[in-house]
């Protein structure tokens, strides 16, 4: 899906049809602009927070450093580095991954955060998280943005509930307490 068609549905929903003609006709002007970077903070959440993008990669290993910049992505996380089909511990540092005792190819996975798109491109998660999902959230934002704080309100309890149903929500952990006898 693309990202015109989530701020569409997203206009659609705040009841702002000028807005949503203006993402229509592909302009990123005043409010649909607005709409835009709303996008942005919640595919990024979305990533970040309960749907993390990952990625594995190949990439070459000099003197036992794993340089950022050899990825294709920016990493958050890095969950797990391979050398042969085998596990091998490593330590992050912040400009490379230091795995000692490799020289040679490594298999990197790692998550990312989505970089920023355009109205006609692809959202990062494909088919996998709604648009409606995404478009509540965007409303909220917006509203958010514009001091529209009770709306902005409902839209993020909307945002909140589609993610539950979506699977994705994280239930807040909690310790039970401990009794002594």
């Amino acid at each position: 899906m693309l990202v015109k068609e989530v701020l569409s549905l997203a206009a659609t929903l705040l009841g702002r049809e000028d807005v949503g003609a203006q993402v229509a006709a592909g302009s990123t002007e005043g409010d649909a602009g607005k709409l835009l970077q709303c996008y942005h903070i919640v595919e990024n959440e979305v990533a970040l927070d309960y749907f993390p993008l990952k990625k594995t990669e190949e990439v070459p290993v000099r003197e036992g450093k794993l340089l950022y910049t050899r990825l294709l992505e920016q990493p958050v996380n890095v969950h797990k580095v391979t050398v042969r089909g085998e596990s091998v511990p490593f330590e992050l540092f912040p400009e490379y991954l230091s795995v000692p005792d490799v020289d040679g190819d490594a298999e990197i996975t790692y998550s990312y955060a989505p970089a920023k798109k355009t109205l006609s491109e692809e959202t990062a998660f494909g088919d996998r998280i709604s648009s409606r999902l995404l478009a509540f959230g965007v409303a909220s934002e917006y509203c958010l943005t514009e001091r529209r704080f009770e709306e902005g309100k409902m839209w993020g309890l909307r945002y909140r509930d589609a993610l539950r149903a979506a699977g994705i929500l994280r239930r807040p952990l909690s310790v039970r307490s401990r009794r002594w006898v």
